[in-house]
């Protein structure tokens, strides 16, 4: 158990302090503000204070207006003919003020809401009267469109059209103008008149989507300004594909974002890297993956180190709006000390004004093994396996003969051997270990053969449903949603099920104030994990490879047999428990400034629990309870301050200034116990247990035996202060620059606090005068940025220094002792980086391209650096010791093949290329497994020279008593049959000794090049998607196939090419030889494409949908991982390790899924 030194005074007491005032601020601000919900109560609660002399009665609306909320609406050219007026009034109503200016003229006032309208007093009658416009709104293609804003020109006032189509709206006008408007099509205004009848209203598609919104850190962002690299993907582009996790839809979809599914069991995590890979992943120091910020609350973990849980896979994909990149430093630095592996931000969905619309989704899924691996069995396993026995025999068995001699009859070995029995040629009075079914060839039983893989692996299922209902007013939204998703794997006994329920509701009482208030609830189960350290038995992943295990029956019974066995009786079990919240306050004290609040709570909970039962306890009959619990709780207050203004409609300034503070907790406790009454109980409770006659007669025996307890608690907390300050003019030329200052309590006792500056600029040169001739550039931006971010330490302390508790060190009595060296000057993992972009739309918006330039440079990365011997507290301390760089190029690409036509095609590419490499140590030389210059995942290998021909090749030396010894060489650890017929290796640095010394450097298994494929096709009521991912020219090592043959029985080893005799041109060396050496060639350059999706969806024609009580039908069929294309001699080569390159062929496969949905609206 880890014992931890003490948090600053600064972290411990002030940062408690800043919180309680903090929540107290915000839960007074949210109190008082509930009581503004009502129009009149405004305006009733108003008061000030005017003192004006012969002034207008303009200057009275406009001193109004500038010292509360209200807008004026009236005829100026009439106001304008009235008197002046002096007013002197104190702590009055507005009612009061207006009551004085129209005393005696022909004016009266209406108050609705914040909306002050004056209107000329004609006659009673008229002065109620008012002008209800009403229509329809329709597509070009004549069909009605429901949700369409429609506003009031100039006032706060507005509707939204229903599913006909259709709008109407009372307003105490005699005329205006109204605004309609609808994501993906043109803005139109039309006039109206207290004469104009029903309108009919056509709105146009909109090719461009420059006046599409973009979320970005702390609000949003119109594209036409944005001047930062970010990749976006709304939800409609990732819909129906069955994944617990929208992190899986995200691959292939986006530049500079490398997702890759390293397992394909149910829940599990992806490996997300943006813009290349920025960490060592030094223990405690940094994961190397992005931050995820769920509407703009930063999640606190990203996968459970007790149930394995990935916890993006808590969020239900079908509630999700939109998923943005934060790639640059400009777009992601103002999130500070948490942003160097890019920033994630994702969007839930929201209601929106209009009547309620229910939508259901309900789908099912098989998936199944994509191959399998053929069997060598029967026969030829036999045969080879006698002859790994054959070669393997002990040279030199004749101790009269010097050097390696093989028997080659049976006479030899009963001269030689006095008998003994052998295998391969004849009865003696021994035995050697060989079995039975190898030497039995006649016996029809021994002759058999079983195809294992049939009871590790079968058909998954997937069922997956959720229902949503969105809709409300003016006034108040919501959106509220449930969902069940339950995966059984494609391997035994794997299985991952989810129920959540998502809640968004948002209310705006008046003008000037705005609610928010956001809930998510998860509970996940999963069975099967690899991730608690406390337990010994996890078959996530085969721990006994079925591959490895012989095909003959009887097969041994501590081999496969007794693992399906066990695989089958243990229970493991986990289940999590996820519940985020957020409230959001707005207030708009006057024009332009926003000031808000926002305070999140993050809650987790993790269990689990292994049993196996006393079958598989041979000593002591004893079944075995395993069990941990982890509880996470992140809490965070947020304010901020933004100020928004136009000046004469070409200068444009948005200023935000934010302070963050937040606090993260963690408690852990685990356990284990045997003996348990009974293999049904699946807990452990010690006044169930079992007599103590195996462990001695004392109590403390007993338990010091028979149970183990740990527990653990970590705390961290930050404070931030940021701000962003934005300028452009006429969109065309535009600036921003965002600082933020974290102060942190994992951070070193000597840089608590760390700065994160960043400033971009963009130029749209397309709306410059002497652009004009390019009648085919549509848009055209080139932007530009640095920036920096930073990376915290995942262990809270790190930097302070950890002890760990050690057994017996005096007397036999427990103590403590220094594990790592205290680090004063610790600090946070600095990236910088350059961008350069170039935004292109073509050809009426028909092509559309985006280039991105980059240069990461990550200093100060954590590593251990050994310390002198000389010090003896401990042998290591965490240093900012590293220096990493990444370099790369992002091409986005999209083309609208058809667009107009009865079928419309849109093609979208995406790719990326990126350079890595280890830049600086500590030393300035090259750490274990790291070289200067190259890239920090790297595959180092042995040069092969062929084979060891005959034993005169062989290197050996002479002891002092003139034996013939092998060098004690690495590579070969310490052969004692022979080394003909094994790979001649090179003696790279010439010290006649073989170690990893004389390893170099061949590849990496990040990938050359990465991207995606996309095709959408439609045609009158069905679509097609079609989704292509591909990586290239990654370097990785089919280790399964080089080390299968030195003792596995599941693979068709007829294919492999051995070493046989001398003036063979192999690619392998003598079968029953060390294989696992490292040779270079073995490193395989893949490439590898494949179809990642493909969706065939058809909708119901809404006539007919109509008639059954429907407003929408929509029914699909998605296939996932339907084929791969690839060099590689291995499987799937998507699973293997990104970080090692290497294949053990023990990875859970990546299934093939089908799947049939149905999604109804009503």
């Amino acid at each position: 158990m880890k014992k931890k030194w003490r948090n600053s005074d600064f972290c411990r007491r002030k940062l408690p302090r800043m919180f309680i005032i903090m929540k107290t601020w915000f839960v007074l601000l949210f109190v008082c503000t509930m009581h503004l919900s009502a129009s009149n109560l405004y305006s009733q609660q108003k008061k000030m204070d005017i003192s004006m002399k012969n002034a207008s009665l303009v200057d009275v609306f406009r001193y109004i207006r500038q010292n509360s909320d209200y807008t004026f609406v009236y005829d100026s050219d009439a106001v304008k003919q009235m008197k002046t007026v002096s007013l002197d009034m104190k702590n009055v109503a507005i009612e009061e003020i207006l009551e004085q200016c129209f005393k005696g003229s022909p004016f009266v006032y209406l108050i609705e809401g914040n909306l002050v309208i004056i209107k000329e007093q004609k006659g009673e009658q008229q002065q109620a009267k008012s002008v209800r416009v009403k229509g329809f709104v329709y597509d070009t293609k004549k069909q009605p469109m429901p949700g369409v804003t429609v506003k009031v020109v100039g006032l706060p006032v507005g509707t939204a059209t229903t599913e006909k189509g259709w709008f109407a709206i009372d307003l105490p006008l005699q005329k205006g103008a109204l605004e309609f408007s609808f994501v993906g099509f043109k803005k139109k205004q039309v006039e109206f008149t207290e004469k104009t009848d029903t309108l009919r209203i056509v709105l146009e598609e909109d090719v461009s989507d420059l006046d599409e919104v973009v979320v970005r850190a702390y609000g949003t962002q119109n594209k036409r300004e944005v001047v930062s690299a970010i990749s976006s993907v709304k939800a409609e582009e990732m819909k129906e594909l069955p994944t617990a996790s929208i992190v899986n839809m995200l691959q292939g979809r986006l530049a500079g974002v490398n997702i890759m599914n390293q397992s394909g069991a149910p829940g599990s995590a992806s490996v997300v890297a943006v813009r290349g890979f920025n960490s060592l992943l030094t223990k405690g120091a940094s994961d190397g993956q992005p931050l995820y910020v769920v509407d703009g609350v930063p999640m606190h973990s990203f996968v459970s180190p007790v149930t394995g849980t990935n916890t993006m896979a808590d969020l239900d994909p079908s509630m999700i709006e939109s998923v943005e990149v934060l790639k640059d430093a400009a777009a992601a630095s103002i999130y500070g000390s948490r942003a160097g592996n890019g920033v994630i931000l994702i969007t839930t969905k929201k209601g929106r004004a209009g009547e309620t619309k229910f939508s259901a989704n309900v789908s099912y899924s098989a998936s199944q093994l994509m191959s399998y691996p053929v069997q060598t069995g029967g026969r030829m396993e036999r045969w080879l396996e006698i002859l790994i026995k054959r070669n393997t025999v002990t040279s030199g068995y004749d101790s009269k003969i010097p050097g390696n001699v093989y028997p080659i009859s049976y006479t030899d070995v009963y001269r030689n051997k006095k008998g003994t029995y052998d295998a391969f040629w004849g009865n003696g009075t021994g035995k050697v270990n060989v079995p039975d079914e190898l030497q039995d060839s006649l016996n029809p039983f021994y002759n058999n053969q079983t195809n294992w893989w049939k009871y590790v692996f079968k058909t998954g299922k997937i069922l997956n449903a959720n229902v949503q209902a969105a809709g409300g007013s003016q006034r108040f939204s919501y959106m509220t949603g449930v969902g069940y998703y339950a995966e059984t794997g494609i391997m035994n006994r794997s299985s991952y099920k989810r129920f959540n329920v998502i809640s968004n509701l948002s209310a705006t009482p008046s003008e000037l104030l705005r609610l928010d208030v956001r809930l998510y609830g998860a509970y996940m189960d999963k069975s099967r994990n690899t991730n608690n350290a406390l337990s010994h038995n996890r078959f996530e992943t085969m721990t006994a490879n079925p591959s490895k295990q012989s095909t003959l029956l009887p097969a041994n019974k501590a081999g496969v047999e007794a693992w399906l066995e066990k695989m089958n009786s243990t229970v493991d079990k986990s289940d999590d428990y996820r519940g985020m919240g957020s409230v959001y306050l707005e207030l708009k004290p006057v024009k332009g400034l926003t000031l808000s609040a926002k305070g999140s709570v993050d809650f987790s909970q993790g269990n689990q629990n292994v049993f196996t039962p006393s079958t598989f306890d041979k000593q002591w009959h004893e079944n075995r309870s395993e069990g941990d619990v982890l509880r996470t709780i992140a809490v965070s207050n947020e304010e901020l301050i933004r100020y928004n203004a136009s000046f004469k409609e070409k200068h444009n300034l948005d200023i935000l200034l934010g302070f963050n503070a937040e606090r993260n907790a963690v408690h852990a406790i685990g356990g284990w116990g045997k003996g348990s009454v009974s293999d049904y109980v699946y807990y452990y409770n010690p006044n169930l247990t079992v007599d103590a006659k195996n462990y001695g007669t004392s109590m403390a025996e007993r338990w010091k035996a028979t149970r183990s307890y740990e527990s653990s608690f970590t705390e961290k907390t930050m404070v931030s202060y940021f701000g962003r300050i934005g300028y452009n003019y006429k969109q065309r030329y535009l600036v921003e620059a965002t600082f933020r200052r974290d102060g942190s309590s994992t951070f070193g006792e000597d840089n608590k606090w760390a700065n994160f500056p960043s400033v971009a600029a963009g130029w749209a040169f397309s709306e410059e005068r002497f652009m004009k001739w390019a009648d085919w550039l549509d848009w055209g931006k080139v932007r530009a940025s640095y920036g920096t971010s930073g990376q915290v330490f995942t262990d809270a302390y790190l930097a302070h220094g950890l002890m760990r508790v050690i057994a017996g060190p005096f007397m036999g009595a427990s103590g403590a002792t220094v594990n790592t060296a205290i680090s004063p000057d610790l600090t946070w993992e600095k990236t910088e980086q350059y961008n350069i972009g170039l935004d292109l739309d073509m050809f009426d918006y028909r092509f559309k391209v985006k280039l991105d330039y980059y240069y990461k440079y990550t200093s100060s990365l954590i590593y251990n650096v050994p310390l002198p011997a000389t010090i003896l507290i401990s042998s290591k301390r965490t240093e900012n010791a590293m220096a990493i760089s990444n370099e790369g190029i992002e091409l986005e690409a999209e083309l609208d093949i058809f667009r107009q036509s009865a079928v419309s095609w849109r093609m979208k590419l995406n790719a990326s290329r990126n350079w890595n490499r280890f830049e600086k140590a500590y030393n300035g030389k090259d750490p274990e497994g790291l070289v200067i210059g190259r890239p920090v995942y790297g595959i180092y290998a042995y040069v092969s020279e062929g084979f060891y021909e005959s034993d005169e090749e062989v290197p050996v030396y002479y002891d002092i008593f003139g034996n013939k010894k092998y060098f004690n060489n690495v590579a070969y650890e310490s052969p004692t049959s022979g080394l003909v017929g094994q790979y001649k290796l090179k003696d790279l640095n010439g010290d006649n000794y073989l170690s990893d010394l004389d390893k170099y450097y061949v590849g990496t298994p990040q990938p050359i090049a990465y991207g995606g494929w996309i095709n959408e096709v439609k045609w009158k009521w069905f679509d097609l998607n079609v989704l292509f991912n591909f990586a290239l020219g990654r370097k990785m090592v089919n280790a399964s196939k080089y080390s299968l043959y030195s003792g596995p029985k599941f693979a068709d080893l007829r294919e492999l090419d051995f070493w046989e005799k001398p003036g063979d041109h192999a690619d392998l060396a003598k079968i029953g030889l060390k294989s696992e050496i490292m040779v270079d060639n073995h490193i395989e350059k893949v490439h590898s494409v494949s179809l990642k999706q493909l969706t065939i969806g058809g909708e119901l024609p809404k006539g007919i949908a109509k008639k059954v009580g429907l407003k929408g039908a929509r029914l699909f069929l998605t296939g996932e991982n339907l084929f791969f294309l690839s060099n590689y001699s291995g499987d799937n080569p998507e699973v293997i390790d990104v970080y090692q390159g290497v294949d053990y062929g023990n990875s859970y496969p990546l299934p093939r899924k089908w799947t049939v949905g149905l999604t109804l609206s009503f």
